[in-house]
This record gives structure tokens, C-alpha cells and sequence, in this order.
């Protein structure tokens, strides 16, 4: 009959093995805690690019002497530029061309207090003007993500007074 010395043994014992899961579990914990909520960081970074975007043409609009126009769609938006009697793309160095947001953001748009009804990628017709002269339609954009219930509210009066809010309601 054969013995089997501890020097021969091999695996590992169940103390070993739980340790081993213990480890596992703590570091998973903390990775999860260290990074932030990717959906939540992605709706801000639209709504911020959004706000960002809205204002640089708001002093493109001044600086240039040329009137603006933002067409919104439930899922993107796009900058329009009046030429005499029809509206075309900004030029390229106006720095307005066409950003798309994250699959999952929505956009719902109010202007004087009711809301318009949106196409999914926004029309040829902006809903939304940015004069020459600084004057804004006053408006309230909502920026959601369809997984979430936080949103976020970009708002303008005729002045152009440009404010973006957080709005945690569904």
C-alpha cells in the first residue's frame, strides 16, 4: 500500500479557495465604486456639448452677422445658417457641424411652453432661432436617455440667457 506524503499533495484547500473569491469579490466592489455611472456621465457630456454648442452659436450669430437656426430631432439636432431665402449648412470653420449624441439620448423640445413634435434626426426647418442681433427663441430642450429617469433642461429666454439644469423627475 501506497502513502501519500503533504509534500505530494496538490490542489488547493477550500480555505485557499474561498480567500481567493473573498479577494475577487473586494476588487470587483471597488472597481464598481471607483468608476462613475457610464449611462449618467454620458447624458451630462450630451447635455453640456449641447449647452457649449448652442452658446458658440449664439456668438457666431453676433460675431458674423448671420442668423442660425437649430433643427431638432427626438434623437439629434443639427445647425442651420440663413442664405437669403433658404437654409443650408454652416461652413466649416463656424464650427457648427453636426455632433451625434449617444444612441440612447432623447431630446424633447417646448417653445413658448408647448411642446413641438420632433422628427427622429430633426427637419430642413429649424424650430429654434439664433439672430444676429443676440436674440434666441425662447425654448426648453429636455436631454434623457431612454434607461434612465434623470434628464436634463437647457433653457433660453429671447435674451439668450443660456441655462442648463438637472432634473432627476421622470
Amino acid at each position: 500500500m501506497r502513502r501519500i506524503s503533504a509534500t505530494n499533495a496538490q490542489g488547493f484547500t477550500l480555505l485557499e479557495v474561498m480567500l481567493v473569491i473573498l479577494l475577487m469579490g473586494v476588487l470587483a466592489v471597488a472597481v464598481s465604486l471607483a468608476l462613475p455611472d457610464s449611462s449618467r456621465a454620458l447624458l451630462e457630456r450630451d447635455a453640456r456639448v449641447l449647452q457649449a454648442r448652442i452658446a458658440l452659436a449664439m456668438e457666431q450669430a453676433i460675431y458674423r452677422n448671420r442668423e442660425y437656426g437649430l433643427a431638432i430631432g427626438t434623437q439629434g439636432y443639427r445647425f442651420l445658417q440663413r442664405e437669403r431665402d433658404r437654409w443650408v449648412e454652416p461652413p466649416a470653420d463656424a464650427g457648427l457641424d453636426s455632433l451625434p449624441l449617444h444612441p440612447a439620448t432623447r431630446l424633447g423640445l417646448d417653445v413658448d411652453g408647448r411642446p413641438l413634435r420632433l422628427d427622429p434626426q430633426g427637419g430642413g426647418t429649424p424650430q429654434l432661432l439664433i439672430l444676429s442681433d443676440g436674440q434666441v427663441t425662447p425654448f426648453e430642450l429636455s436631454i434623457g436617455r431612454v434607461d434612465q429617469a434623470r434628464r436634463y433642461r437647457l433653457s433660453a429666454n429671447f435674451a439668450g440667457d443660456l441655462r442648463l439644469q438637472e432634473d432627476a423627475r421622470p
